[in-house]
């Protein structure tokens, strides 16, 4: 299969024909390239609408997460093509009449993390920053792979070899109660291993606490170990794993430490075959306790801040064309953005060559790398930090930016803006701005929100953005904002009218607890192979005192059908979690109730399991959970 980083353009004729090449290609049934899926948490929060010209089209052929998008919504695997739908007449085609059941979601597994740990805990029970886990599939164009497909989680405690792993992957994913997919009531344990050691082979103390990055193949991982500065600062770890090492979370391997990406198992190189680790401690010493990092695909560079306001750059980082993973530390690099604030996890325009990223202290600021085609240095010339910037928050910005690279635009989310929650749009060098109140109430961080399948396959003139706003209880609120490109009143304040926000949230709005909570990020999912009227949900937690019919008053994941901009909003489905959830991240489009347990929620708790909500019959551990989309069946 070709490399994402090495060779990524599309041979195609105009912006038409790179959707249609690319939605045939996923919906191919007969033998062909495989073509695999990564999912984590950068794919939310660089996105793409329509590109409405041949120009942005080609530029974006660099940008694998442009072409995953569309994939992702089009795509209609062996196996699971139209039955699901049925015929015109209502029947599911098997002639038992139309479908008005909805089932509530259905958890089918909860793996412990570890005890006493759990991925996404509040940081000193005040800041949240969501940790995602992350996904891989091995073909699109296949059915749903038992051996081949994994998911990889950080567990948030510290590794031990033989003991504690401080990251995990399972696969077998497709387990579960009944007729799992897998055959299997649990899923297995792919790989499990301690990574706590530094460039040197030392063993270190710190632990994983923002989101895992996949290579395009799938064999690598990057993730960053925060320490305090005192304990030598934040670690890049960059993990080539090996199938069936460590074998449990009590049982992690210890990866063999490596300084080049060559496997001929000489001094600082990988083994002939197994796993190897290269660490690189950041420059500065400092720790990351809310910047994930980021790859940039068609340049094999991952992108991370830190606690004191540094964003850095390593390059080589997966080893494309075989050269040696290390941070840049000339021409400006690493980019002083705000000194003694915490970076939130950046987000790179592939298209302007702008990268963007929030602070603890409530700014959004931006830094233009080598490639950057807009914009003003604050001084010298690129790379550097953005002349301009948004400042203006009075509270954390906890989650990344979104950036819509079609359009140009960026938002960012914001708890407190001096008087309200709010959501702040922005273009590609933040010189220009539309603001929308989410409502007064300003106890709660406001995570990420995400854009419905409507605007995600328009030209930024339709469609809606949905957060988890506030109120003035602080009772989290699902709200929605539209987008008009003309004839707006004001005008719209970017030179580039498309995908401008609209200053206001609309009129449909829906309480999902009984009281003062924090929400989690929005999750959007569109099922092409779902029912029509319900193929666009979101899915998103609160963590205490959730409204949904199976939360119990209590933390809780809940899904809204969003598909076609509904007149009202309403709880499609719930299920109790301790203390909410981590990032969701959501995979496959099942169709029959053969592949049911195909098509999942992934996530971790917020909290430690009970007995009432334990984790694989285990009481007082963090917990992995994977959750059905049965709501879509």
């Amino acid at each position: 299969m070709t490399s994402w980083s090495g060779k990524w353009a599309l041979g195609v004729a105009g912006a038409a024909l790179v959707v249609l090449a690319m939605a045939q290609a996923a919906n191919a049934q007969g033998p062909g390239e495989r073509i695999a899926i990564v999912s984590d948490w950068s794919h939310r929060h660089v996105v793409f609408s329509r590109p409405e010209s041949f120009e942005r089209a080609w530029r974006l052929q660099a940008e694998p997460r442009f072409s995953l998008q569309v994939l992702g919504r089009n795509a209609k695997r062996p196996g699971r093509a139209d039955e699901r739908e049925g015929k015109r007449d209502g029947s599911d085609g098997a002639g038992r009449g139309p479908k008005r059941s909805r089932k509530a979601f259905q958890r089918d597994w909860g793996q412990s993390l570890g005890a006493n740990g759990s991925t996404g805990v509040p940081l000193a029970g005040v800041n949240w920053y969501p940790v995602y886990p992350a996904k891989y599939t091995f073909d699109i164009n296949a059915n749903p792979d038992c051996s081949n497909d994994y998911v990889v989680f950080p567990t948030n405690l510290a590794g031990v070899t033989a003991g504690q792993a401080s990251l995990i992957a399972y696969r077998n994913l497709y387990a579960g109660i009944g007729l799992p997919f897998c055959g299997v009531a649990n899923p297995t344990v792919y790989w499990s291993y301690n990574t706590n050691f530094n460039n040197a082979g030392t063993a270190t103390n710190g632990t994983v606490e923002t989101s895992p990055v996949l290579s395009g193949d799938g064999t690598k991982v990057a993730f960053v170990e925060t320490r305090t500065a005192a304990n030598g600062g934040a670690i890049l770890h960059l993990l080539k794993w090996h199938a069936l090492d460590g074998g449990a979370i009590n049982t992690a391997a210890a990866p063999t430490t490596a300084t080049v990406w060559t496997a001929d198992g000489l001094a600082g190189h990988c083994p002939v075959a197994g796993a190897c680790m290269i660490s690189i401690v950041l420059n500065g010493a400092q720790p990351d306790s809310a910047s994930s990092p980021f790859y940039d695909y068609a340049r094999d560079a991952i992108y991370v801040g830190d606690d004191n306001g540094v964003l850095h750059k390593i390059i080589n980082a997966f080893g494309v064309t075989g050269a040696t993973p290390s941070e840049v530390t000339t021409g400006n690099w690493p980019i002083t953005v705000n000194t003694g604030r915490m970076l939130t996890s950046p987000a790179l325009d592939s298209v302007s060559g702008n990268i963007f990223t929030g602070d603890s202290g409530g700014s959004l600021s931006y830094v233009r790398e080598t490639f950057s085609t807009t914009g003003t240095c604050g001084a010298g010339s690129p790379p550097c930090l953005g002349s301009t910037n948004i400042t203006p928050a009075v509270h954390v910005i906890a989650d990344a930016p979104i950036v819509d690279s079609t359009t140009g635009k960026v938002f960012i989310f914001m708890g407190n803006n001096g008087t309200s929650a709010a959501v702040i749009q922005s273009d590609v060098t933040l010189s220009a701005s539309v603001t929308a109140s989410l409502g007064t109430g300003t106890a709660h961080h406001l995570h990420a929100g995400a854009f419905d399948n409507t605007y995600l396959t328009g030209n930024g003139s339709a469609g809606s953005l949905y957060m988890c706003g506030s109120s003035g209880s602080s009772a989290p609120t699902i709200q929605r904002i539209g987008f008009t490109n003309s004839g707006r009143v004001p005008a719209s304040p970017f030179a580039n009218a498309a995908g401008t926000m609209n200053a206001a949230v609309d009129a449909a709005t829906l309480t999902v607890a009984t009281g003062s909570a924090e929400c989690a990020p929005v999750t959007e999912f569109f099922n092409a192979n779902a029912p029509a009227a319900s193929r666009d949900q979101i899915f998103f937690g609160v963590q205490n005192l959730g409204s949904g019919a199976n939360c119990g008053g209590a933390g809780c994941v809940m899904s809204v059908n969003v598909t076609g901009t509904p007149g009202s909003l309403a709880i499609a489905n719930s299920i109790a979690e301790i203390n909410g959830p981590s990032g969701i991240i959501v995979d496959n489009d099942a169709s029959t109730a053969s592949f049911q347990q195909s098509s999942s929620l992934y996530f971790s708790r917020q909290g430690n399991s009970t007995a009432g909500v334990p984790c694989g019959g285990t009481v007082g551990v963090g917990c992995a959970v994977k959750v059905t989309q049965v709501a879509l069946n």
